[in-house]
């Protein structure tokens, strides 16, 4: 089992609990569960594919990313929470999916010959795009269209494999640098509650 997969795997359950625990907080039943931890774990891998025309899609190719899924909203399903305490779990495993993905999406990219810009605006797709998908469901605004520094995070992700990459660094030390610097941005964001300057509202 190779760097890479292990990288996958962990990205997949860590966004599939943060969607089983937005299911969580709404009350859905175990097939909501199923359906918003299937949402981020594939939903942002799935576009990037699409975009590339890779085929198959990841998690077609390898159904254990759709085990993986299930098992990780099965295990939040049946686990009790504090009801304090989920969307805290849900923030950090979200930021932690979101740094995985980032960088893997990223890496994905550029190994199908896509240019370093293109490449880092896939990867935060893939962090992303699923992330937004669990939200709309939820009926929430979607986690990245809000002053927090977050799609940010995950571009701090896919620049930092690209520059990593550039300099001939060896794909799994690139990965490792890449994770932990969409992480850290996102951590610190949310330990300091840092967030984007917005537009001063106007009166017409």
């Amino acid at each position: 089992m190779s760097f890479v997969y292990i990288l996958e795997i962990l990205g997949t359950a860590a966004f599939a609990v943060s969607g089983a625990l937005a299911a969580s907080r709404k009350n859905m039943d175990i097939f909501g569960f199923f359906v918003l931890a299937l949402m981020p774990a594939v939903g942002g891998g799935t576009l990037r594919d699409v975009i590339l025309d890779r085929h198959p899609v990841f998690w077609i190719d390898d159904v254990s990313y759709v085990i993986v899924a299930l098992l990780a909203a099965l295990a939040v399903f049946l686990t009790a929470y504090q009801p304090g305490s989920r969307r805290q779990v849900l923030i950090w495993m979200d930021a932690l999916g979101l740094a995985l993905f980032a960088a893997l999406g990223t890496e994905i990219s550029l190994n199908m010959n896509a240019g370093p810009i293109v490449a880092v605006m896939l990867g935060v797709a893939t962090a992303v795009t699923g992330g937004m998908i669990r939200d709309i469901i939820c009926n929430e605004i979607p986690l990245v269209l809000s002053r927090e520094i977050y799609a940010t995070a995950a571009f701090a992700a896919g620049v930092s494999f690209v520059l990593m990459d550039y300099t001939g660094v060896d794909d799994s030390i690139a990965l490792g640098v890449a994770v932990i610097a969409g992480f850290v941005t996102r951590a610190l964001s949310i330990h300091f509650n840092w967030s984007l300057p917005s537009a001063r509202s106007r009166r017409d």
